[in-house]
């Protein structure tokens, strides 16, 4: 289905991992992250429980009984010291005070599954940039909606990214390959 009307993905083959640079390098860096169980966010304090102080991507969820949608994704942040990161994190506290459940799912880079990642809280900032933009429509993120991943002060590179784990009732995309080109072909007009 194509949401610009004319334009198709362009077909570099049924594989990310055949397409290499000139020096035979991965053009796409694989990134596999897994979502925990959201944890419900307590109205007084606001702060998970976090297994670890690696660095995480995690996403603030909103319920309550009215809502047309489950599990709506409403944040997606960053945290290089998540024991650290909760203390005091405004909109953390504006959405748990909101009426309903409000909920926290984060998810640590599967170093096992991921390739190619050299260093891992870059790789979260840019990952964390593009989830932004592909979930733009319904967050409540007050940065990094304005301008496109990579497009900033530091260069980003092209990702492959898997979600495993919790799904978000559907929103969070399975992959995400970014960047990719929209391509319009054109009519063939040569005479056969």
């Amino acid at each position: 289905m194509s949401y610009i009307p004319g334009f198709e993905p362009a077909d570099f083959g049924n594989t990310l991992d055949g397409l290499t640079n000139r020096a035979g390098n991965p053009t796409f860096t694989k990134a596999t992250l897994i979502w925990s169980k959201p944890q419900i966010l307590d109205k007084d304090t606001h702060r998970p429980f976090f297994e670890d102080n690696r660095p995480l991507l995690y996403v603030i969820i909103r319920n309550h009984h009215s809502m047309k949608k489950k599990d709506r994704i409403c944040y997606i942040g960053l945290s290089t010291t998540p024991k650290n990161r909760f203390k005091n994190h405004p909109k953390a506290r504006t959405l748990s005070q909101m009426r309903g459940e409000t909920s926290l799912s984060y998810a640590y880079l599967d170093e096992e599954n991921s390739k190619n990642v050299a260093r891992v809280k870059p790789a979260l900032e840019q990952i964390e940039h593009i989830l932004i933009w592909t979930l733009w429509q319904q967050l409540e993120n007050d940065r990094k909606l304005f301008v496109l991943p990579g497009m900033g002060a530091f260069a980003g590179q092209a990702w492959h990214i898997v979600n495993e784990g919790y799904r978000f009732a559907g929103q969070m995309p399975k992959e995400i390959v970014y960047p990719w080109m929209l391509v319009r072909k054109g009519r063939d007009r040569s005479n056969k």
